[in-house]
């Protein structure tokens, strides 16, 4: 056991190495191509209090999440305490901003309620109904934005600037896909079936000497319960799917506004205002959230700096603006990121039979 928790401590530190190593090399370049001006000044001037504003704002959001979790939880049947619920926003967040593409939260989060006696189906289907319910919303926001708010994206070549449409496009298009695999039983077990008969996974499945027939079989009894869990929300249950989507929708508008408050107290200290209100931030940030979320390094770090200043710069003082992203950086990921590896350490040491959760 100790040989196993030494090798995810490995892991965990190495993948926070490749997220800090990348985070800081895009906003080293960003640097040395403006020269710095004023950026360090702005961010050592950088009041203290609002970056604990901003991380107990981010905070907020990891009770909103715990509530979404006990709430689903309930009418599933199942009883989740709050300090399990807590903890696992926490970790929720801390493998999704360890792991390439920000995409190793939800499967953790599945995996930790599972430990405390969530039954699987039940677990998935609660995590990802509160995943389904963001990729949703992001979607159509995009879709009913992207008219209007596109031409605001401009990051100095125009080549890039056009891209961005057919990379939002495509990656709604993916994202919409993904949710219709969770919701639809009929397109998610005829992918099952699928892969069934391909004759590549059945070759795989040869050379690991496995019955495939009784892997799938399994699978297939598995998604079916998740499935039935589902319909259990989304169908019997809908007013839960909207409470769970207001939830939400309220977790995206503080991080949203953390992200502005940031860079408007960057920019009074400059004397130069941000041109942006918030809610036309919030916008950019839907849109930008399908290119800058899809950069694989763990925790899309990097791309988040550096796609963002991209498109803020021209609306303000770049110096400020940047300072701006990395007080939120800093306020929501590399704190959440040091809270997640002190959680992660307890967890560890806890257990169904040991703790009382």
């Amino acid at each position: 056991m100790e040989v196993k928790n030494e090798g995810q401590r490995k892991k965990l530190l190495r993948n926070l190495g490749v997220a800090l190593l990348s985070s800081f090399s895009v906003v080293a370049m960003i640097l040395i191509f403006s020269k710095g001006e004023g950026v360090f000044k702005i961010i050592t001037e950088f009041p203290p209090i609002e970056i604990f504003v901003g991380f107990s704002l981010f905070f907020l959001i990891f009770i909103i999440d715990s509530l979404r979790t006990i709430v689903l939880s309930f009418f599933l049947g199942e009883e989740v305490s709050w300090s399990v619920a807590i903890r696992n926003a926490i970790l929720g967040y801390f493998f999704t901003y360890i792991t390439p593409f920000s995409a190793g939260g939800q499967p953790y989060q599945i995996y930790h309620l599972s430990k405390w006696h969530v039954s699987a189906e039940n677990s998935s289907a609660i995590i990802l109904t509160r995943w389904s319910n963001m990729l949703i919303f992001l979607s159509i926001s995009s879709l009913l934005l992207m008219k209007k708010y596109l031409p605001y994206i401009q990051v100095g070549i125009p080549l890039v600037s056009e891209a961005l449409w057919i990379i939002i496009i495509l990656s709604v298009a993916f994202s919409l896909g993904m949710v219709i695999f969770f919701l639809v039983p009929r397109f998610g077990m005829e992918m099952v079936m699928y892969l069934k008969r391909s004759k590549l996974i059945n070759w795989i499945f040869k050379l690991l000497k496995k019955d495939s027939s009784k892997v799938f079989d399994g699978f297939s009894d598995k998604m079916m319960n998740f499935y039935n869990s589902m319909k259990f929300i989304w169908a019997k249950k809908p007013w839960l799917v909207i409470f769970d989507g207001v939830m939400g929708i309220l977790d995206l508008t503080v991080l949203y506004y953390i992200l502005y408050r940031a860079i408007n107290v960057s920019s009074k200290s400059v004397g130069i205002p941000f041109q942006l209100s918030f809610w036309n931030l919030s916008a950019l940030f839907i849109l930008l959230s399908f290119v800058v979320y899809y950069v694989p390094t763990p925790g899309s770090s990097g791309g988040v700096e550096g796609g963002f200043y991209a498109v803020l710069s021209v609306y303000g003082s770049s110096s400020a603006i940047m300072a701006g992203i990395l007080a939120w950086r800093l306020a929501t990921y590399y704190l959440p990121i040091v809270l997640g590896f002190i959680v992660m350490f307890i967890e560890m040491k806890l257990s169904p039979k040991s703790a009382s959760s």
